[in-house]
């Protein structure tokens, strides 16, 4: 619930309450002005300070705080986490969004009332103009509305990212040896820059997925009142669309996390490479070493193209049915015997359109939030892997159960000793996909193939 005012050309925290100069963004109009100067070129310097809630720091320590509060309950959720601690800048978003979507039906209604007042020959000039000026005001809130609504979710999305980045890299230079093998480069750099990334523009999907049904359903519901049972047409098509829908979005998850585990692979293979590109050049290895690294790239090709493929078909059902739809609800109107008009025509054909919005945005809805689920949970065990403690050596022989240590200084009890083992137990490193149980069998065996860790 904060926002930035420009005092002295400085962004500064207010408290929350909002001017109209910040709804405006009233505030740009001082770079604005120093790039429209003649022969005067824009700087660094003439770019305002990210306010401080921006800022990566800041974000990080708000989200780490919840999130080591959120272990301490034994029930983690880096999801729920995200929202409890900008909760606020999420909820003022979501009410852009639901007036800008409320607004979105006062076009259709004028329309209506806009052709009967010409076709009528209404002498009413006051009237006339009353509607005349509602249907240029309208549009002037929405796009008001739609921008602050866009800001929010952008500032909160960056925050987000900037936080769980943060997190992610802090966590990786504390993960045990276990842990860093049983994830690998790959994994670990796809991580950091890809998951991560998906938090970008999840809040804009977040709030489609509650405003999109509520549209539908104010939609037909003033369909309702020009059409009368004709106007469920759209209800009935994307019932019959569920199962359809239901398969290709499981089917999306699935794809995603397969494309995600061949990137993986991808990437660890030529990060080993180009760790030893100088023996593979005094080798004379580059042909057979392009050919590894093309073979995992034409594999997570291979993935990429079906998930592709997927997304096409997904929207080719998702766009193709609301072509038709005028079609098919005015052919159910007239066979039921009702009549049209330009009024009816031209302000149902809008309200259509509207109906259009929610049946194109709520399937890419689910798709974005489906791969956005998959990264939280990656970015997720990441964060509940094991990780190194900072202790003394004396403090580590005190240490029960299962414990990888890093020791930081002597003590004058360790009697100079630079290494001390007791009780100890050695096993090999699994990779993150084997379950325990094959961790303990690992333990008891030896070393998998593709598994071999030096000690």
């Amino acid at each position: 619930l904060r926002t930035s005012a420009m005092v002295h050309g400085i962004p500064e925290p207010l408290p929350c309450i909002y001017r109209s100069s910040d709804l405006l963004f009233f505030y740009a109009n001082v770079i604005l002005r120093k790039g429209s100067e003649p022969g005067r070129r824009l700087t660094e310097a003439d770019v305002n300070d990210i306010p401080e809630e921006d800022r990566p720091k800041t974000a990080q320590h708000a989200l780490e705080g919840s999130w080591n509060t959120s272990c301490e309950t034994g029930n983690p959720s880096l999801a729920w986490c995200v929202l409890t601690v900008w909760w606020q800048t999420a909820l003022v978003g979501a009410l852009f969004h639901l007036v800008e979507m409320v607004l979105n039906f006062v076009s259709p209604v004028l329309i209506k009332s806009l052709v009967t007042f010409v076709d009528t020959g209404d002498t009413d000039i006051g009237y006339g103009i009353g509607l005349a000026v509602a249907f240029f005001t309208t549009p002037f809130l929405q796009s008001v509305l739609s921008s602050n609504f866009i800001l929010h979710n952008r500032r909160l999305g960056f925050r987000a990212q900037c936080a769980s980045s943060c997190m992610v890299f802090e966590k990786v230079l504390r993960l045990s040896q276990p842990a860093a093998a049983s994830y690998g480069a790959g994994t670990l750099v796809n991580i950091m820059q890809v998951d991560t990334f998906r938090f970008q523009f999840c809040f804009f999907h977040l709030n489609f997925l509650w405003s999109m049904p509520l549209m539908l359903v104010l939609g037909v519901g003033l369909l309702y009142r020009n059409l009368g049972v004709a106007a469920f047409t759209p209800l009935v098509v994307m019932a019959s669309m569920y199962f359809v829908n239901k398969y290709l979005v499981r089917r999306l998850m699935d794809l995603s996390r397969m494309v995600n585990k061949s990137r993986d692979a991808r990437i660890k293979v030529l990060t080993e490479v180009l760790h030893a590109i100088r023996l593979v050049k005094m080798l004379a290895w580059e042909d057979q070493v392009s050919d590894l690294v093309m073979e995992k790239r034409l594999e997570e090709m291979d993935k990429i193209a079906h998930l592709k493929l997927f997304d096409v078909a997904n929207g080719l059902v998702w766009q193709g049915i609301p072509a038709i739809l005028p079609l098919l609800t005015f052919g159910v109107y007239v066979l039921m015997g009702g009549q049209l008009d330009p009024g009816l025509v031209f302000s149902s054909l809008a309200l259509l359109d509207l109906v259009r919005v929610p049946m194109n945005l709520f399937p890419q809805a689910l798709q974005v939030i489906v791969q956005v689920k998959v990264g939280v949970d990656r970015i997720q065990n990441l964060l509940l892997a094991e990780e190194i403690k900072q202790t003394s050596p004396d403090e580590a022989l005190q240490t029960t159960g299962p414990a990888y240590v890093h020791t930081t200084s002597s003590s004058s009890s360790s009697k100079g000793a630079a290494l001390r083992i007791r009780d100890a137990s050695f096993r090999w490193a699994v990779r993150e996909s084997e379950s325990s149980q094959e961790s303990a069998e690992a333990g008891q065996q030896g070393a998998r193939r593709g598994c071999l860790r030096a000690f």
